[in-house]
């Protein structure tokens, strides 16, 4: 008789343990964050209008992307939440609102080992669709291909400082999943 453990699918293991952020990819920031606020218990937003990314720091389908995006971030209890809003430029996100309009973009993880889960993916044949850095804060971000699920997976090379910063910003109570 067949398993029925999810682990015994024949698939690696990419990331695991808790959920560090899901996204939404909006159209108009404010209203998104009114929304997120209003009726889902965000109390305040971490915003930085205007983030570019060069071709010298990201890609889109292993060629080099130049965008700009408004990044908004908030904690719904201990569950980071970003809103995304495209500003110029060719990206996963200004993909996704031309595609399916607003919603929900990813899952992200921040695996102990970002160098070893991007090497599970590839073994795997799973394709890394966009990826990138955050000049000067210590970020490392790489998206897969959701397949069948239809949503992106990012993984997340965080620095100390980033992490500092994201456990600034999460309510009392709570913690991120590195702690």
């Amino acid at each position: 008789m067949p398993s029925r453990d999810p682990y015994e699918c024949g698939r690696s293991m990419i990331a695991e343990g808790p959920i560090f952020q899901l996204c939404w990819v909006v159209r108009d920031m404010a209203a998104a964050q009114q929304e997120f606020s209003a009726r889902y218990g965000v109390a305040q937003w971490f915003t930085v209008p205007d983030v570019h990314f060069g071709p010298e720091l990201c890609e889109l389908r292993s060629v080099p992307a130049d965008y700009t995006i408004t990044v908004g971030l908030g904690y719904a209890g201990g569950q980071q939440v970003e809103l995304i809003e495209p500003r110029g430029g060719v990206s996963l996100y200004s993909e996704h609102l031309d595609r399916v309009g607003p919603g929900l973009h990813h899952a992200a993880w921040v695996p102990a080992d970002y160098d070893g889960a991007l090497d599970e993916a590839r073994a795997a044949g799973v394709e890394i669709v966009a990826r990138g850095k955050f000049a000067g804060v210590g970020m490392e971000f790489a998206y897969l291909e959701g397949g069948a699920i239809g949503s992106c997976f990012e993984l997340m090379r965080l620095s100390d400082e980033m992490k500092a910063m994201f456990d600034a910003l999460i309510p009392d109570g709570f913690v991120n999943p590195w702690r």
